[in-house]
């Protein structure tokens, strides 16, 4: 059996390169929902499996693969390995679903959020032609600090498609958390307490974009995520120093197959596949949200300036660093107190966090965790070329719009967009939403970067029919409603881009 560097070395990663996007409208409003997902008929390449006859979902799955051309020629024969491209035998496969959570917070579809095992199924089954016996596959995900891992592997149906396939296969199949820590309630009833996950025996891996990094020449000491101590970003991001640290089993992959939603987010405006290798982070505090102050004030953190928001801003640090349960209740209480001023004094503005279509620090975080993920290899040292291959699947069979990524309105655009590079498939399925790719800094700075001449190269197709990205643009989209402080912002509308109204500002 050929070794997992040798794998690599056969494989020269093309997917950098390849412009090609599927988009298939399956009219599918639903899931099935009858773990392991089986085909709803017999298909030569996948051998002597059982059928199960409601699940469309896996049919149109494949469609999606033969829309994309991947081994055209074969297609319709046993001999037919659609993902032949990404992964070869003897191969450490990384299946990358969105779990972020386990429940949707205000308690509506959790599938407007988070992947359909029933969408994995079919993935697993060409991963497993592709590897021809030889390699390892490993399904996992690095979830929001509050997700139950257990719970929505259950909910999602995985932890039944995992459990059933490992008896169908030589192939050893990995479902992992990857966090290091999660959070806890408190006996102060409080969501401060961080309780460790059980290790990962191979370890973990600070990857140092230094330079390279795009927080490079920013103020590092104005870097925030809201969930943890400023002191801990401040251990990772300095002057020729950026760190991120991922699972070793995460860099010890020779291929990605990323399955991502079709969901807006309120910072980055959509979570599609640059946004889902937030997931592969193993721990989430050296991860920039935003920057302290207002744009005037060299942040994005709100949009006016305000001393009240600087005393809210400085509270919630003292609430993710004091040591003790007390003193950050105390603290709470007070930064509670001073937003609830605006009750008999209104404030500038309500955006906190950066949530909103200013967010200037989310677009930079997402593209070094490209970075890291696809250009770092086993010991973290960053490469010129791709050090693994990649292939994503977003399931927008249901998706979710306004306030995302955790509390979506629910939606059923029933569609699945397919292809390789990360940047391209974010470009065609942000567009098909309604939005705007040159007003989405995410998509448009990773397009600058990767596939400079999009316009003119991406190869769309959709429902068989070849286009690019202005007639798909120009058609019938979905209609996406923005999460709300991006509305006007973001849409194909010809409305000032978001660069334009900070400035104006």
């Amino acid at each position: 059996m050929p070794s997992s560097t040798e794998a690599t070395s056969e494989a020269s990663p093309t997917w950098i390169d390849d412009a090609r996007v599927s988009i298939v409208h399956t009219g599918l409003h639903d899931y099935c929902h009858t773990p392991p997902f089986h085909p709803p008929e017999a298909y030569p390449e996948l051998g002597k499996t059982p059928v199960d006859p409601t699940n469309q979902v896996f049919r149109w799955v494949r469609e999606s693969l033969r829309q994309l051309g991947l081994d055209r020629e074969r297609f319709g024969t046993p001999e037919w390995n659609p993902l032949g491209q990404t992964v070869r035998p003897g191969m450490t496969v990384f299946i990358k679903p969105n779990t972020v959570s386990h429940a949707h917070l205000r308690g509506e579809n959790v599938f407007s959020m988070i992947t359909h095992g029933s969408v994995v199924r079919p993935l697993l089954d060409y991963v497993r032609i592709a590897l021809q016996g030889q390699g390892r596959i490993i399904l996992g995900d690095s979830q929001y600090l509050f997700g139950d891992f257990d719970k929505a592997m259950a909910v999602t149906g995985m932890g039944a498609l995992v459990s059933w396939y490992r008896s169908q296969t030589p192939i050893p199949i990995e479902c992992l958390d990857l966090r290091r820590l999660k959070a806890v309630r408190t006996w102060a009833g409080g969501n401060w307490g961080r309780e460790a996950v059980p290790e990962d025996e191979r370890g973990y891996r600070w990857v140092d974009l230094g330079r390279r990094s795009h927080f490079e020449g920013l103020d590092p000491a104005t870097l925030r995520i809201a969930v943890a101590s400023p002191r801990e970003m401040a251990k990772r991001h300095g002057p020729g120093r950026h760190e991120y640290q991922f699972p070793q089993v995460v860099l010890d992959c020779d291929a990605i197959v990323s399955v991502p939603k079709l969901k807006t987010h309120r910072r980055a405006a959509v979570s599609l596949t640059l946004k889902g290798f937030f997931g592969l982070v193993s721990h989430k505090d050296s991860l920039p949200h935003y920057r302290t102050g207002s744009p005037a004030e060299g942040g994005d953190e709100y949009i006016h300036p305000s001393f009240r928001k600087r005393l809210y801003s400085r509270l919630h640090d003292q609430v993710q660093s004091r040591p003790l349960v007390l003193q950050k209740a105390v603290a709470a209480a007070l930064r509670n107190a001073v937003w609830k001023t605006q009750a008999i004094w209104p404030l500038p503005d309500k955006v906190t966090e950066a949530m909103w279509y200013g967010n200037d620090t989310i677009w930079r975080t997402i593209l070094d965790i490209y970075l890291a993920v696809f250009f770092a290899d086993r010991q973290g040292k960053l490469c010129e070329t791709p050090q693994r291959n990649h292939f994503c699947l977003i399931d927008g069979i249901i998706g979710g719009q306004g306030n995302g990524p955790v509390e979506p309105d629910p939606v059923t655009p029933g569609v699945l967009v397919a292809g390789l590079n990360p940047a391209a498939i974010d470009a065609v399925a942000a567009t098909l939403m309604g939005f705007d790719v040159g007003r989405i800094p995410t998509v448009r700075e990773a397009l600058r970067q990767r596939l400079p001449e999009y316009e003119h190269i991406l190869e769309v197709v959709e429902d068989g029919q070849a286009l690019n990205l202005s007639a798909l643009a120009a058609g019938d989209t979905l209609g996406y409603e923005p999460h709300p402080e991006w509305i006007g912002r973001v849409e194909l509308a010809a409305v000032p881009s978001s660069q334009d109204q900070r400035e104006d500002e």
